[in-house]
């Protein structure tokens, strides 16, 4: 792409695959604790959704922080389905501690990163944190890939905030006018990339969603032919 010199990804949902993992990481929960006799493992998993979306929502707001998820995402699980609470610790720190080390990305990911490295400078932009983040770069086999990845903690600042762009430009030695940011989420990355005034492709594999990005694709392989 014309112009183009430094490529920032989002992480979750965009190259790794956050679902899968949460829900193999879910499931390994649902067995150790034995709740078959209390919910189904369905249940179980579409209420980790619901609530981890519902927090996750108020954290990119401002809302809540990073400990408020960890203390009290389970917490909320347990309560909503009725189980007894006495393991919410236990299954939080389990879930913390072993969904960044699922390798699994979104389909075609790796053969587009192979496809930009070399040719763009890539750099990861996310509002997940530090500690986990860098273990999913790691257990996916992609951390070699990027220069520079920017969290909300190291930026003090979360998508979708100018803040965090522009910390994440300095940071890569990029301008607006070299740089396009890509991901999943229509209001933290592409809303909040547009405003700061980056270009922007806007990673929508469902095909139902809009966005206001500069360029849509529906699977990585499409990155091949746009870059």
């Amino acid at each position: 792409m014309k112009g183009i010199e430094h490529i920032f990804f989002d992480l979750d949902h965009t190259l790794w695959d956050y679902d899968r993992s949460a829900k193999e990481t879910l499931l390994e929960i649902y067995g150790d604790l034995g709740l078959s006799t209390s919910i189904s493992e369905k249940k179980f998993v579409n209420t980790f959704y619901a609530v981890n979306e519902k927090l996750w929502v108020k954290y990119n707001n401002g809302e809540i922080n990073r400990e408020y998820i960890k203390n009290e995402r389970f917490k909320e699980i347990f309560r909503n389905t009725g189980i007894d609470s006495q393991k919410t610790e236990w299954a939080s720190d389990y879930f913390l501690s072993n969904c960044s080390l699922k390798p699994y990305l979104m389909e075609d990911a790796l053969t587009a990163l192979r496809y930009l490295s070399g040719r763009y400078k890539l750099h990861i932009i996310t509002n997940g944190f530090l500690d986990a983040q860098t273990r999913k770069l790691s257990s996916s086999g992609i951390a070699s890939f990027f220069e520079v990845m920017v969290t909300s903690e190291c930026a003090n600042a979360r998508k979708p905030s100018s803040e965090i762009f522009e910390y994440s430009l300095n940071e890569a030695k990029a301008s607006k006018s070299n740089s396009i940011m890509i991901g999943d989420n229509s209001k933290t990355d592409i809303s909040g990339a547009r405003d700061f005034g980056l270009k922007t492709v806007f990673y929508d594999p469902s095909g139902r969603k809009r966005s206001l990005a500069d360029f849509t694709i529906y699977s990585h392989i499409e990155l091949l032919k746009l870059f």
